[in-house]
């Protein structure tokens, strides 16, 4: 079971946040499908969760210096929510590299102010995203947390389950963008294919010698300011981008905070 001391559940009508790919073949229309399985460097510190039966979404092994006890995952916090009851999953494990034979149980959950409900889907978009403690350690590799400012002008790429080739896929070639309709210093909005699987999966910028900046952010979703996007159509701001949020001072006090309360109520078993 998952400690609930420092889980702040949402009983809730969960809204999950739609997620957009803008390839679909004609290269006339847009940017077409860039998603390739992941070189295994990167897969080494990426997995899948899997709640109550089914995968719903994708997690990163982080890198934290606080905590010897418990690895930590990040994610985003809809993915811990049934999409039409609003409850919380009663149990959810982390796949490390989606091994299915592998999974690692959820010790417990960073408190987090997603809202479900909420009418303002900037700020639910800036507020979904959770650590998460794993009941035994994962001897993966990690991704570090990095703060980057601007990444005007830089190729930014995706890590997420590929429900398609039911792998996890890397989406590369993709930026970022301004929107005049969906503005938000939290939020990084961009053009990398993604479906629902790839949810709560990290967003790297690659740099000059081929090596990643680590975690800029993490990936929510699709913000709309329309009914819906046509398959394929060219990547409009003004009326739909995926999103994604970013590592900011916010995010890595949230994650202190949680190291914090998990070296209080989760003391050595040594």
């Amino acid at each position: 079971m998952i400690k609930s001391g420092f889980l702040f559940i949402l009983f809730l009508i969960s809204v999950t946040t739609q997620s957009a790919i803008f390839g679909d073949g004609n290269p006339d229309n847009g940017i077409e499908d860039q998603r390739q399985s992941a070189p295994k460097e990167l897969l080494k510190s990426v997995g899948t969760v899997f709640c109550d039966g089914g995968l719903r979404g994708t997690a990163t092994h982080i890198e934290t210096t606080a905590n010897k006890e418990h690895s930590i995952i990040l994610t985003a916090a809809h993915v811990l929510f049934n999409n039409k009851t609003g409850e919380a999953f009663k149990h959810c494990s982390y796949r490390p590299e989606n091994q299915r034979l592998s999974g690692i149980d959820f010790a417990a959950i960073s408190k987090h102010e997603y809202q479900p409900l909420s009418k303002n889907k900037i700020r639910q978009s800036e507020t979904d995203i959770v650590f998460v403690a794993l009941q035994k350690r994962t001897y993966q590799k990690n991704l570090k947390l990095t703060l980057l400012n601007n990444t005007a002008g830089n190729e930014l790429q995706l890590l997420g389950y590929n429900a398609d080739s039911q792998e996890i896929s890397l989406s590369s070639h993709c930026m970022d963008f301004s929107s005049e309709a969906f503005i938000s210093e939290q939020l990084l909005l961009h053009n990398c294919d993604a479906l629902s699987g790839a949810s709560g999966g990290p967003i790297i910028m690659a740099t000059e010698k081929g090596n990643n900046a680590g975690i800029i952010a993490v990936h929510g979703g699709t913000l709309f300011n329309t009914d819906s996007a046509v398959a394929g159509a060219k990547v409009n701001p003004g009326k739909w981008i995926n999103q994604a949020r970013k590592v900011d001072k916010a995010l890595l006090n949230q994650l202190e905070q949680f190291l914090a309360y998990l070296a209080k109520d989760f003391p050595s078993q040594k």
